[in-house]
């Protein structure tokens, strides 16, 4: 016969964890959520910086060295917002665990891009397009290795 203290522990345990699911569910759907916003960022100053380069708009240097600098700073950030998995996330993702099982080439690759939008600044500060052109394909480069290795 189980004693009525254990029956009552056993169903605190049970509860307990069944309790956990949905706040670790919900703080990597939060993991998600932040990584998502940071690649925005860089996804919104590269179309900054395309729109210059194709001649579609006509923009001061300050706005695409800032463009750049956000780019920058949002392969900063991603070092941070992906080195968690966020496996219980229940919010759709297009990371790929490749991500995790190579990490060191992932995170690798984020500071390759944060060095090339680096790199990029002086440049796009002069709104220059004969020197921006390699650097943009430098960084492009970078923003392409990882989306087809390292995204769904």
């Amino acid at each position: 016969m189980i004693k009525p203290y254990a029956a009552a522990t056993a169903v605190a345990l049970l509860l307990a964890s069944a309790a956990a699911t949905p706040a670790a569910a919900d703080d990597d759907d939060a993991t998600v959520a932040h990584r998502k916003d940071v690649m925005v960022v860089a996804g919104a100053g590269m179309g900054t910086l395309g729109c210059f380069m194709k001649g579609d708009c006509a923009l001061d240097g300050k706005v695409l060295a800032a463009a750049a600098k956000s780019i920058a700073f949002a392969g900063e950030l991603s070092q941070e917002a992906f080195e968690d998995p966020a496996e219980d996330a229940m919010v759709e993702t297009t990371s790929v665990p490749a991500i995790w099982e190579n990490w060191e080439t992932f995170s690798g690759g984020l500071q390759a891009m944060t060095e090339a939008a680096d790199a990029l600044v002086s440049a796009a500060l002069e709104a220059d397009r004969a020197a921006m052109g390699p650097l943009m394909q430098k960084l492009g480069g970078t923003c392409k290795e990882c989306h087809d290795n390292f995204r769904d």
